[in-house]
């Protein structure tokens, strides 16, 4: 009896905790989101007006978009852009929305369909950039042909995936910022929801700054202290707007993570991914000992650094094929 009962408290008090971190990761999405239905942060606004643009975009990019598709969105957008335009003036984000509508204007006219009030709407906004602003020309689509994508990218890239291993070992050289800039600009390439692109990275470089951030992380023990760089990737929950979307931060961050890695792999870099499953209170902890907004979601963190000519590394055997491929 004392056992079971034993047992029961403990089994209690997990579940206590458990919830109480469901309440955590709860309470920061309906804050931080905008699953409540408020855009009431810059970062939000770019997110819904970016999410918008993007489906324009989509339609266009389709073997035969249907003439005068999307005049919903369209209007939506335009409305939407007008907000932002007199909220914060028309940055990069509002520049790449305008240049999508005029991109969806032009698809059009280019089919017999001329809509005179949306070209007037979009040069009265246009008109409100100033003179000195930069100016991107990015938004719609462009067109490619098999073979510059094959040229690209046919590659083997057998060894390159097989040669990636979890690092423990590193050599005593800097890794430059450059290789850090380098990695992230390609890691930038990963695929988002509806392109919002919420992923961020933070560098750590001095020894104190490394030292805090790895004090909240136990799985670098023995080697962290090796590292030249310490990086954090997060996801801001901003850029995310419903109940379908509590997750996504996580897919969204998963897979600019593993970009990352590769990107720094192939600039030939050693890392080792070093897991975030910590409870809220270390993550809150983390997050204001190094100034990370509560809106973002820590991923992970990865300690960077050069290859020692020699080094030894743990086999990880993987499953077999059979067991992680399924074809029905």
């Amino acid at each position: 009896m004392l056992t079971k009962s034993i047992s029961f408290v403990a089994r209690s008090s997990s579940v206590t905790r458990l919830l109480a971190n469901f309440i955590y990761d709860l309470s920061r999405y309906l804050k931080s989101s905008s699953a409540g239905e408020r855009v009431d942060t810059k970062i939000k606004f770019q997110a819904l007006i970016v999410k918008e643009y993007h489906r324009i975009e989509k339609g266009l990019a389709l073997n035969k978009p249907r003439v005068g598709f999307g005049s919903e969105v369209v209007q939506s957008l335009l409305s939407k852009l007008r907000q932002y335009q007199r909220k914060y003036g028309l940055d990069e984000t509002g520049q790449t929305a305008l240049n999508v509508l005029f991109a969806y204007y032009d698809f059009n006219l280019d089919h017999g369909l001329r809509d005179e009030q949306l070209y007037q709407e979009l040069l009265e906004l246009k008109n409100t950039i100033p003179n000195n602003q930069s100016l991107t020309s990015i938004g719609g689509v462009i067109k490619l042909s098999k073979q510059e994508i094959l040229d690209s990218a046919k590659q083997d890239l057998r060894a390159f995936f097989q040669s990636r291993y979890s690092i423990r070992q590193f050599a005593s050289d800097n890794v430059e910022m450059s290789l850090i800039e380098a990695a992230v600009k390609m890691a930038q390439k990963t695929p988002s929801v509806c392109n919002r692109q919420s992923s961020k990275v933070y560098v750590f470089s001095s020894d104190e700054d490394k030292r805090k951030a790895l004090s909240y992380q136990t799985g670098n023990r023995g080697f962290g202290d090796q590292a030249s760089k310490v990086l954090i990737v997060t996801s801001d929950l901003g850029h995310f707007f419903h109940i379908g979307e509590r997750n996504q931060c996580w897919i969204d961050g998963g897979m600019f993570a593993m970009s990352l890695v590769y990107a720094l792999h192939s600039l030939g870099l050693g890392t080792c991914c070093l897991n975030w499953s910590v409870t809220y209170d270390v993550d809150r902890a983390l997050k204001k000992a190094i100034g990370i907004r509560d809106s973002e979601s820590i991923i992970m963190m990865i300690a960077v650094g050069h290859l020692p000519d020699e080094f030894k590394i743990a086999q990880s055997a993987r499953k077999s094929l059979k067991e992680v491929l399924i074809v029905s």
